[in-house]
């Protein structure tokens, strides 16, 4: 019942919020709508419904999903039984939302849905539309890389997970980005929030060190292996002890874990 409360007052809130308005909301931009098992950080190994938004505001240099970059004229939505269908963009949060479901309702048993991209908080207004919509029956997750903190409040509402990215300028290529980090971190303390960090070989102590101390101690936090484009590490063994000894000193909840999706081969 208090799912129920929760989501209806999210719809109160996209009708009446002078804001987001659903008459105003632009269509939005998807590249795959896909049911795989979760393969990073906190909920590794449970059955998710994948809705990947096209496009991006970086350019990291170990990206594993280089098509969701950009916006292209179509995504897919892979469902039950191996069938495929394909679709044009821009598409309207309410032909999404019902692709969402049609999948949902035929490929039983679904533990959540993940936003994913690209960054799905390009497209917040469309995203928090497509969630107003859906009313989905499962626990929503935000995988984001906690640079957008103001798009954030858009979808804060309807989302109940959120899983982070902090950047660190020594393996991304990008600039640091602590104070957005930080503003990010304090709105989504609110839901299930855990924290990924990405690391390789070039991967320096003080990158670290600055990403920790943005960090409460008891933030469930991966150190997250980034892996070449065959699928091998790009860090070896006492690098990674030694990385994982650097976030020790500082957090109580840190884990590595690699990506397990990709040594399963599957999406």
């Amino acid at each position: 019942m208090r799912r129920v409360i929760r989501q209806r007052s999210a719809l109160f809130w996209l009708t009446w919020c002078p804001f987001v308005r659903s008459d105003t909301v632009k269509p939005g931009y998807l590249s795959e709508i896909f049911v795989s098992f979760q393969g990073e950080g906190r909920h590794v190994g449970r059955r998710h419904l994948f809705v990947r938004l096209a496009g991006c505001n970086l350019r990291c240099r170990y990206c594993d999903t280089p098509d969701s970059l950009v916006r292209t004229p179509g995504y897919t939505v892979y469902g039950a039984g191996g069938r495929v269908d394909r679709y044009s963009n821009p598409v309207s949060a309410t032909d999404a939302a019902t692709a969402i479901a049609g999948v949902f309702e035929t490929d039983a048993p679904i533990d959540a849905i993940a936003l994913t991209g690209g960054e799905p908080l390009m497209q917040s207004d469309f995203l928090a539309e497509v969630l107003a919509t859906g009313k989905f029956s499962v626990p929503v997750l935000l995988e984001t890389n906690g640079m957008l903190p103001a798009r954030l409040r858009d979808v804060l509402p309807l989302i109940d997970i959120v899983s982070m990215d902090i950047k660190l300028p020594s393996n991304t290529g990008e600039p640091a980005y602590w104070s957005e980090h930080t503003e990010f971190l304090g709105l989504a303390r609110g839901k299930d929030l855990y924290v990924k960090i990405l690391v390789d070989q070039s991967t320096t102590d003080e990158d670290l060190e600055g990403a920790v101390a943005l960090l409460a101690p008891a933030v469930p936090t991966f150190l997250q292996p980034i892996v070449d484009p065959n699928g091998g590490p790009t860090i070896d063994a006492d690098r990674l002890s030694h990385l994982y000894a650097v976030a020790r000193r500082s957090l109580d909840a840190v884990r590595v874990l690699p990506q397990t999706h990709k040594l399963l081969g599957i999406r």
